[in-house]
């Protein structure tokens, strides 16, 4: 019974909220970044729409140890990827400004790729060796300004809650700009919207913020990379539990 009034409040209330803060915070957001200031309407607007969406599908979010977020300097923060709900605890919850790191196919997504483009993120192509090399070169640019880096590093949502084996390109830039690396677990989130999932299902979330790590500890070489990137996915791994 409880489920299916939960669902009657989630189509009746809940996603229509959601949809219409959704386009509302991606104009502002969008508008924003272009006229105005990209630093506060790339971060703010999204903030809001991140914890009004989890305060409406009742996941209500712990966060651990976000003393350990380097202050004053721009950060690559490396993530596990359970579901969508992540990019909400993230954006909502992290309190640092930033740029995502996003899959090409969210440029597609009505409002939210457009407002995410004028926002300054960086989509992933990996269509060929040169576009990928355009994607690493934004992304160091961006730190180079100041921004930190919010990356997944298993490319792609977890199919069945396990950590995944990390690819190498936040590492890679990590290393080209000798920034500081922050873990983070997510918990929770797979069992709240697995992959494919149609619906929400209330439970509690939970972001672990590990301590921070230099990347400048690793040698600029292939060698390095692999052990920068071990290391991380190694991080994450232990903060999961």
């Amino acid at each position: 019974m409880k489920r299916f009034f939960y669902l009657v409040y989630l189509i009746i209330i809940a996603l229509p909220l959601f949809a219409v803060t959704t386009i509302l915070c991606a104009i502002f957001a969008g508008v924003g970044s272009a006229f105005i200031n990209e630093r506060i309407f790339s971060y703010y607007p999204g903030r809001i729409w991140s914890r009004i969406a989890l305060a409406l599908f009742l996941c209500p979010i712990e966060v651990h140890g976000k003393e350990n977020i380097p202050k004053n300097r721009a950060t690559i923060v490396i993530s596990n990827h359970q579901s969508s709900l992540d990019i909400y605890m993230l954006y909502g919850y992290m309190g640092i400004p930033f740029k995502w790191v996003l899959k090409g196919a969210l440029r597609k997504v009505p409002f939210v790729g457009w407002a995410c483009e004028k926002s300054g993120f960086i989509f992933v192509d990996n269509s060929s060796a040169r576009t990928a090399a355009l994607t690493i070169k934004q992304a160091e640019e961006a730190i180079e300004k100041g921004y930190s880096i919010f990356i997944f590093p298993e490319g792609s949502r977890t199919n069945n809650g396990v950590l995944q084996r990390f690819k190498r390109g936040a590492f890679k830039i990590a290393l080209d700009t000798q920034a500081t690396i922050l873990p983070v677990a997510i918990k929770g989130a797979y069992e709240a919207l697995p992959k494919n999932a149609l619906f929400v299902k209330p439970r509690r979330l939970v972001l672990e913020i590990g301590r921070p790590f230099e990347s400048s500890a690793f040698e600029q070489s292939p060698r390095g990379l692999i052990e920068l990137t071990q290391k991380g996915e190694n991080e994450v791994r232990t903060l999961i539990g």
